[in-house]
C-alpha cells in the first residue's frame, strides 16, 4: 500500500444575516404567610405569688415546655401555642395558621439580531497513489469540499447561537427587573389576601386551640399549686404531710399549729 496523500483545502463565508427573535424572562417569587390570632390573661390577680413562683420551675422541667432568651415558656399546639411569661405573669394562648404563597412575573419582548462577519474553515480529503479501497484523488478533493462546507457551516451556526445569546443577554438584562417587579407586586397583593384569610381561620380556631392550651396549663399549674403548697407546709414545719393524685386531683394532708 502506498502512502496516503492528502488534500486540505480552506475556504472562508462572508456572515450578512438579521432575525427578529423573542426575549423572555420569568420570575417566581415565594413567600411564608402567617396570620395569629390570640389572647391574653394576666395570672397576678387570681394566682398567688408563691404558686407563680412554682410555676417557673414546674415549667422549666416538663417536658414540652420551651423557655426563650427573655423567659417566656412555649407549648407547641396543632395550630397554635400557649405561652407564660414568667416575668409579666402572662398567660397568652395563640391560634396559628400559615401558607406559602408564590407569584410569578413575566416581561416578553421582540428584539432585532444581526450578525455580519467572516468564517474560516478548512476540510480534509485522503487517497492512495495505487487506488486503495478505490478512492481517486478526485474522491479525495470531492471529500476535502464536502469537509470543508460542514466546517463553514459549523463555524456560521456557532456565531449564529452566539449572536442570539449575546441579543438575548443584552436585552433580557431590563426584562429581569420588569419581571421581578411584576412578580413582587403580584406577590404582594396574593399575600395580602391570603393574610386576611388567614387571620379569619386563626380567628376562628382559636377556641379549640384555647382550649387545648388551658389544659396543658392547669396541668402545670395544678403541680405549682401542689409545690407551693408543699412549701408552704415544710417552712411552717407541718407534720404527717401527705399528698396524693388520683383522677387529676391532688389531696394535700399536713398538719401544724397554729
Amino acid at each position: 500500500m502506498c502512502n496516503p496523500r492528502r488534500i486540505r483545502v480552506r475556504g472562508t463565508r462572508q456572515l450578512a444575516e438579521a432575525w427578529d427573535q423573542e426575549v423572555r424572562r420569568q420570575v417566581t417569587r415565594v413567600r411564608d404567610v402567617v396570620a395569629e390570632a390570640r389572647v391574653r390573661e394576666r395570672l397576678d390577680s387570681s394566682v398567688g405569688a408563691p404558686t407563680l413562683a412554682a410555676l417557673a420551675a414546674v415549667l422549666h422541667r416538663t417536658e414540652g415546655w420551651e423557655q426563650d432568651d427573655e423567659g417566656v415558656f412555649r407549648y407547641a399546639l396543632t395550630g397554635g401555642y400557649v405561652a407564660f411569661d414568667a416575668r409579666s405573669r402572662e398567660l397568652e394562648i395563640v391560634a396559628r395558621q400559615s401558607a406559602e404563597i408564590s407569584a410569578v412575573g413575566e416581561a416578553v419582548t421582540t428584539v432585532r439580531g444581526e450578525l455580519a462577519d467572516t468564517v474560516r474553515g478548512v476540510g480534509q480529503g485522503t487517497y492512495y497513489d495505487d487506488g486503495y479501497r478505490g478512492i481517486t484523488e478526485a474522491d479525495a478533493r470531492r471529500a476535502a469540499g464536502q469537509a470543508l462546507d460542514r466546517s463553514l457551516s459549523d463555524a456560521a451556526a456557532t456565531l449564529r447561537a452566539q449572536a442570539r445569546a449575546d441579543a438575548d443577554e443584552r436585552a433580557g438584562q431590563g426584562l429581569l427587573v420588569e419581571a421581578e417587579r411584576q412578580a413582587d407586586a403580584a406577590l404582594a397583593s396574593a399575600s395580602a389576601a391570603r393574610a386576611d384569610e388567614l387571620r379569619r381561620q386563626a380567628a376562628a380556631s382559636l377556641t379549640s386551640v384555647g382550649i387545648e392550651g388551658r389544659n396543658v396549663f392547669n396541668l402545670a399549674l395544678a403541680e405549682a399549686y401542689r409545690d407551693a403548697i408543699l412549701a408552704f407546709a415544710r417552712a411552717r414545719r407541718a407534720s404527717n404531710v401527705q399528698c396524693t393524685e388520683s383522677g387529676g386531683v391532688v389531696e394535700i394532708e399536713f398538719e401544724m399549729q397554729v
